[in-house]
């Protein structure tokens, strides 16, 4: 197992590109373990619904049953097959190719009730590195599963304020997916483990999967009311990094700090696009929609215009009411952009998916891996489709409430103890579970993410999806000089005053309602939300809002809160 502090990581991510030419045995020594680099790239398929992703069957009228079970795949011919952790739907995931393999689909209005039985081993193997101190019961392997922008009753929710122990081996989450519009109109969700103290772990080993909600208009065929590429022409893509060891296992590197496991992010050296290693995806040359998640662990992506024009039309919470031209995507963590690509006149080109460094202020320590997929577009279009954009769509923008905020809430984001044996990310100073928001039903508040850390931050808020009303620079040590304590600036101070220049507007792809934001350092970050439950819930309902570089949120940047009556 390569054992590695966060300092000696950021020497390595200086030399990272430099080190993808070199020999395996002239390597740097911390990245020897990593067999990534060498491997070729773009010689298998993307996996497809039907076609390497397992389009989820039911067990019954609204109702899926899921195991979480062991497999083994090839993620790329010159490896070994890799144990993973998968949702089975029952088929025994036969089709299923790759790390990545399951989309749910789901209609807007129609629930649904979901089993998920932990068919996994009692406790973790030896390629995954379990830190101890952040686990409710040591090495035991506790599952349970989030539907990442559900609207759901707090027990359906799938977090570890309601559930801590999660569930053991034989035991299973019974939950109820209400689908509920507006709040869950169409858009792309996905499920994954939420463990305590293990959601990084359990996600790198697999468990993560898509759940795509449709509507009346957003039908998934061609053609349907909105004008869109559909069918075929309709494709998810997960993009996620990972390391393997030489025996085709996923590599998760452990701090060389005393005592400690736990590594403040997890930065891969390959990419993986619907889980198989740099593949790449034929296309015609007509228009298609790209359905993009980014499911890293704690990687930004930014997603460079691959020679083609693109318009985004929707992000988490769902279709806008316009597309939007743009030439790159910047994706934090568990962000998704539902986007038009315009193949046509680029018949017979081979094209380029890259990622680069995100823009300031946006701030990641992520070492450089620029390849994430080949395109190859064909001469010929078999089904012609749409061939212009809609001038509208059948969404909405966030642009307001009908009700004024009745209340704003200062939060603050922390880095503790950085190298150190105690060392933790935290909300307004204190540890999960030590504070609590306490929102009533029906207003609407306004959050402000006060960044006192030197990196970005995805927040993700359970239950609602959010209006982001922009960004604010402020001066972060004066800030820290007259509110600071030793874990921490605690939450509840109106950085207001320190600001050192005016609110930034929301970027372009901020258009519509999200459930995840990226809070930068030297900004406080404001967004507003309301508070509503499902028919049928009743306050009070407990949820979490938390970071979603899966690293910070297990140790310990989580904080729950409850919607009272």
């Amino acid at each position: 197992m390569t054992r590695i502090t966060r300092r000696r990581f950021l020497q390595y991510s200086a030399g990272a590109g430099a080190a993808l030419t070199m020999p395996w045995a002239i390597r740097p020594g911390v990245a020897t373990a990593a067999t990534g680099p060498q491997l070729e790239k773009f010689v298998q398929p993307v996996p497809l619904p039907g076609a390497g992703l397992v389009v989820a069957t039911p067990s019954g009228a609204n109702r899926y049953s899921f195991t979480q079970v062991p497999i083994a795949r090839q993620l790329h011919p010159l490896l070994p097959p890799t144990p993973l952790w998968a949702y089975d739907d029952g088929s025994g995931l036969g089709g299923q190719a790759g790390s990545f393999g399951m989309v749910v689909v789901a209609q807007s209005g129609t629930p649904l009730n979901v089993d998920f039985t932990n068919h996994l081993p009692a406790t973790y193997p030896s390629w995954i590195p379990v830190d101890t101190r952040l686990t409710p019961r040591g090495k035991e392997v506790r599952l349970m599963t989030h539907l990442h922008g559900a609207f759901v009753a707090a027990d359906s929710d799938g977090n570890p304020a309601v559930t801590p122990d999660g569930f053991g081996p034989g035991e299973t989450q019974s939950v109820y997916y209400t689908n509920q519009y507006p709040q869950n109109a169409a858009t792309l969700l996905w499920f994954h483990d939420h463990g305590l103290g293990a959601t990084r772990l359990n996600v790198f080993a697999g468990l993560a999967a898509a759940y795509l909600i449709r509507d009346q208009y957003d039908t998934g065929t061609e053609p349907n009311p909105v004008g869109l590429p559909g069918g075929a022409y309709e494709i998810p893509l997960v993009i996620q990094d990972r390391r393997f060891n030489p025996d085709g296992t996923f590599l998760y590197p452990t701090s060389d700090i005393e005592g400690v496991t736990w590594i403040g992010e997890y930065f891969g050296d390959v990419m993986l696009v619907n889980g198989l290693v740099w593949p790449f995806l034929n296309v015609e040359p007509r228009m298609y929609r790209f359905r993009i998640l980014n499911g890293c662990n704690a990687r930004i992506l930014d997603l460079d215009d691959p020679g083609t024009r693109m318009w985004q039309i929707g992000a988490e919470g769902g279709m806008w009411d316009r597309p939007v031209p743009v030439k790159a995507l910047v994706l934090a963590p568990a962000e998704r952009a539902d986007v038009i690509v315009d193949f046509s006149g680029l018949a017979g080109k081979t094209l380029m998916l890259k990622n680069s460094k995100p823009p300031a202020p946006i701030s990641t320590p992520a070492p450089p891996l620029t390849a994430v997929m080949q395109i190859r577009v064909g001469t010929t279009v078999t089904q012609p489709g749409p061939t212009r954009v809609p001038d509208t769509l059948p969404g909405g923008r966030a642009a307001g409430f009908s009700t004024s905020p009745t209340a704003k809430r200062y939060i603050t984001l922390n880095e503790v103890g950085a190298e150190t044996a105690g060392w933790y990310l935290n909300l307004n100073g204190v540890h999960f579970g030590d504070g609590t928001e306490t929102p009533t039903v029906g207003t609407v508040e306004d959050w402000v993410y006060i960044n006192m850390t030197e990196d970005t931050h995805p927040m993700h808020t359970h239950l609602f999806t959010h209006q982001v009303i922009g960004r604010t620079p402020f001066n972060v040590d004066a800030y820290r000089s007259d509110f600071g304590g030793k874990d921490g600036v605690p939450g509840g101070h109106d950085p207001t005053p320190y600001a050192t220049g005016p609110m930034l507007p929301p970027a372009p792809e901020e258009r519509g309602f999200k459930d995840t934001v990226k809070a930068n350092p030297g900004y406080f970050t404001t967004i507003r939300g309301k508070f509503d439950l499902p028919d049928g819930v009743t306050a009070p309902q407990t949820y979490v809002h938390h970071c979603h570089i899966v690293e910070h949120e297990d140790n310990d940047m989580m904080e729950p809160f409850t919607v009272t009556g």
